[in-house]
């Protein structure tokens, strides 16, 4: 947890300054002199002379940020499910010695592969017995977050649903869990990312305000998320209760 917890903050204090260079810009934009902002003098008429105009630049800067937020949402979430894991493998816990929750995931996670369209009854047949075996042998649980999460598609409900699968409730009266701004980000992150839209017209109807708002409930969201699956740990929740 705490090489996870040191990356976190590197990735969030990114963040924060790339907002920071956004809100830069934009008083360098508002800041003119015999009608010409200081961003224009900067970028055209010196020997740089990009092309950009301020909005497109500020538009793609917001695209990224945008990403950044995401990206920092789906690295929180799948460390903090793997750090549950990582408890259950350090402690040599097995199927008897787990809730019922992680129970239940662990047979999901290896029946996964039996779903693949290409699967036939043998290969349900091989994970039936793969399960019967771990059980049988007291074979400690092995599991990895990219077995157990929607990749690509973390909001507030699927973030909520995959902790509860987990036996941990997210604290969704909480004035920072906001569905409607994770929805927003994730959708922000497909579209950019599928590219069915462009970095200058992604996020171009959202303020650096809005931006900066969006983080802002995301990165406290996530402390909170943070705090709840420490306490899950110190308390080893994942145990089965004897």
């Amino acid at each position: 947890m705490i090489t996870f917890k040191d990356t976190y903050d590197m990735r969030k204090k990114e963040i924060e300054e790339f907002i920071e260079l956004m809100e830069f810009l934009e008083a360098k934009e508002y800041s003119r002199e015999d009608g010409i902002s200081e961003f224009s003098k900067f970028f055209y008429e010196g020997k740089l002379r990009i092309h950009l105009t301020f909005q497109s630049l500020i538009n793609i800067l917001k695209s990224n940020v945008s990403l950044m937020i995401y990206n920092i949402i789906e690295y929180t979430v799948s460390n903090l499910i793997d750090s549950i894991y990582d408890e259950i493998r350090i402690n040599h816990l097995s199927y008897i010695d787990v809730n019922e929750s992680i129970r239940a995931l662990w047979r999901k996670a290896i029946l996964k592969a039996a779903n693949d369209p290409k699967a036939n009854f043998n290969t349900f047949l091989r994970k039936n017995e793969e399960i019967i075996d771990g059980i049988l042998n007291n074979s400690i649980i092995e599991m990895h977050s990219r077995n157990t999460l929607p990749a690509g598609n973390l909001d507030g409900k699927t973030i909520k649903e995959t902790f509860e699968l987990h036996g941990i409730q997210v604290k969704t009266s909480s004035r920072y869990y906001r569905p409607d701004i994770l929805e927003g980000i994730k959708e922000s992150r497909n579209n950019l990312a599928h590219g069915s839209v462009s970095f200058v017209d992604a996020v171009r109807t959202d303020s650096i305000e809005d931006i900066k708002h969006n983080e802002e409930f995301a990165v406290a969201f996530l402390e909170e998320l943070i705090e709840t699956v420490e306490t899950y740990l110190s308390q080893q929740n994942f145990k089965q209760v004897l």
